[in-house]
C-alpha cells in the first residue's frame, strides 16, 4: 500500500484555499466596481452631470506626530534617569521635531503650510531652533532652558554636534547651534518595516546611552536599539 505524503497534501490544500479566497475577493471587488458604475450612470441620466465616488478623508492624514520608545522610556523611569524639569522639557519640545532628522526646529517653520507648485531649487529648509528659540517655545528663561538642555546633553538625550560641515540627507548643515533629540527615546520618522531616519542622525546617536546604571550602580541596557 502506497503511503501518502500528508505534508504535500496539506500544502496543496492550503494553496487551493488561498486561490479560492483570492478569486472570491477579486469577484467581490469587481461586483462593487460594477455597482458603483451603474449608480453613477443612473445619476448622470437623472441630472445630466458627471459624478464621482469619494471616500472620507483620514483625519490623521498628513498630521505630524512622534512615537515614543515605550520600553526605553520605561527603563529611564525605573532608574530615575530624568528630572521632572527634563521630562517637562521633552514633553513640550516633541511637537517641534523635524521629520526624519529629529532636529528641533522653530515653531513657525514646523507648522508652515507647504506652497503648491514650488520649484525644488526654491525649497528652504526649516530653521534649526537655537537655545533662545527653544526657551520661547517652552515658555522658560534662556538661562533655565540652557541648564536643562546641557543636562540632557550630558545624559545623551540631546546632542548638538561639535564643529560644522556635517550635512543631513535633506541638505541641512549641522552645527553646534543645531539641537537633536535622541531617537532611542522619541522618534519623528516613518517606521513601516524599517526605521527611515536620517543617516547622520543615526550615526550621531548609534553609540549613545550605553553606560546607563541603575540606582545601585548596576549597568543596565536599553531594551530597544534599532540602528
Amino acid at each position: 500500500m502506497k503511503k501518502r505524503n500528508f505534508r504535500i497534501d496539506f500544502t496543496e490544500a492550503e494553496k487551493n484555499a488561498r486561490k479560492r479566497d483570492f478569486e472570491k475577493d477579486s469577484g467581490n471587488r469587481l461586483k462593487a466596481e460594477e455597482l458603483k458604475k451603474s449608480l453613477l450612470d443612473q445619476l448622470k441620466e437623472l441630472t445630466g452631470e458627471d459624478h464621482f465616488v469619494g471616500t472620507s478623508k483620514d483625519p490623521f492624514a498628513g498630521e505630524p506626530f512622534n512615537q515614543t520608545m515605550h520600553r526605553n522610556l520605561d527603563l529611564l523611569n525605573r532608574i530615575g534617569y530624568l528630572t521632572q524639569a527634563e521630562e517637562s522639557f521633552l514633553f513640550k519640545i516633541q511637537a517641534y521635531l523635524e521629520f526624519k532628522s529629529n532636529v528641533i526646529i522653530c515653531r513657525e517653520d514646523k507648522f508652515k503650510k507647504k506652497r503648491k507648485n514650488v520649484i525644488e531649487d526654491d525649497f528652504e529648509l526649516p530653521k534649526a531652533a537655537t537655545v533662545s528659540d527653544i526657551a520661547e517655545i517652552i515658555g522658560k528663561s534662556r538661562k533655565n532652558t540652557s541648564i536643562i538642555m546641557n543636562s540632557l546633553k550630558e545624559k545623551e538625550i540631546l546632542l548638538n554636534p561639535e564643529g560644522a560641515g556635517q550635512v543631513t540627507e535633506n541638505g541641512r548643515s549641522v552645527s553646534p547651534r543645531t539641537w537633536i533629540v535622541n531617537p532611542y527615546i522619541m522618534i519623528c520618522a516613518p517606521r513601516k518595516n524599517e526605521v527611515k531616519l536620517d543617516k547622520l542622525t543615526m550615526r550621531l546617536f548609534q553609540h549613545s546611552l550605553k553606560k546607563l546604571k541603575d540606582q545601585n550602580g548596576k549597568k543596565v541596557n536599553l531594551p530597544v536599539r534599532f540602528f
